[in-house]
């Protein structure tokens, strides 16, 4: 991945309705649905399972999607759509340390030892049941208190839970395997599970404490932040997402949350731009910047 440029990596952009919806110069390997202004949820597609999705604000199991969704190009994703001009559009490309996908058949017992071709240690994971009703587990190298017996909910709003049997089985990933405890792996169960790491100047997970002021959180970048995802973990908070499609400025910022189907608010301002990363303002939520909080993130240049 250090190869590439950030935007070779990753792209966000409102669709159009020509073919593909959205042209990224990559092929595109997984990506997010959302309308900003819609209720209708959050839509997770990936090329190993087609026009078949799953929405992070939900603990159904897979569904199909229409005829628009559609990873038949070399360079960007979906069949003409008409609707897609009021639908966002976040999408990823797979590259040896930034971000893979994995498919897996669970085998039942405690934990279970998944192959992966990220290339080095994933430092954040999400784990989801594909052909059943289940949680959506995350796994994120700055969890609070021992991460690897550790997880939360990209589904809930939940503080991170700790558990030797659940989530990643109390076992460090590896630059070539990860571990999944019991539940997300039973006998026969197919899952999905994408893995994020840190390429130095293009992508960030990490971690910040809350102090009630305004923080500046350097990810290593150069011109700031296009993505930021982040969860408080030692309370209960929403995952909350920031764009610069959608504008991270110095005022308000429209803000979703990846575990609702609310539509975005942006009325708030909750972060500010930062050429090497982002800041959390001392205006924002106890959600993000409450003095003692542990806060976890996300970010993409």
């Amino acid at each position: 991945a250090s190869e590439f440029a950030a935007t070779d990596l990753f792209d966000q952009q409102y669709g159009t309705v020509t073919t593909p919806v959205v042209t990224t110069g990559f092929p595109v390997d997984f990506f997010i649905e959302r309308s900003p202004n819609g209720t209708d949820g959050n839509y997770f597609f990936n090329r190993l399972t087609g026009k078949k999705y799953m929405q992070s604000n939900s603990a159904n199991a897979e569904s199909t999607g229409g005829l628009s969704r559609f990873f038949d190009f070399s360079d960007g994703v979906m069949s003409s759509w008409g609707q897609a001009a009021s639908y966002l559009i976040y999408s990823f490309r797979r590259a040896p340390g930034f971000f893979d996908v994995v498919a897996y058949t669970g085998t039942g017992g405690s934990t279970n030892t998944i192959n992966h071709n990220l290339g080095v240690v994933p430092e954040m994971m999400l784990v989801k049941r594909r052909d059943g009703s289940d949680v959506w587990w995350v796994y994120h190298k700055d969890m609070t208190g021992t991460p690897h017996n550790a997880y939360m909910r990209l589904d809930a709003t939940a503080a991170v839970v700790t558990n030797n049997d659940a989530g990643f089985g109390d076992t460090a990933p590896t630059a070539t395997q990860f571990t999944v405890g019991g539940f997300p792996s039973g006998s026969g169960q197919a899952h999905i599970a994408y893995l994020f790491a840190t390429v130095a100047g293009i992508s960030k997970v990490g971690t910040y404490s809350g102090t009630g002021s305004a923080i500046d959180v350097d990810c290593g970048f150069s011109n700031g932040a296009r993505f930021v995802l982040l969860k408080r973990t030692d309370d209960a908070a929403s995952w909350y997402l920031f764009d610069s499609e959608r504008g991270i400025v110095a005022g308000n910022d429209s803000k979703l949350n990846l575990d609702t189907t609310a539509a975005q608010t942006t009325n708030t301002d909750y972060i500010d731009p930062l050429s090497s990363g982002f800041t959390i303002t001392s205006t924002a939520t106890n959600e993000l910047n409450q003095s003692g909080g542990t806060y976890i993130f996300y970010a993409i240049a």
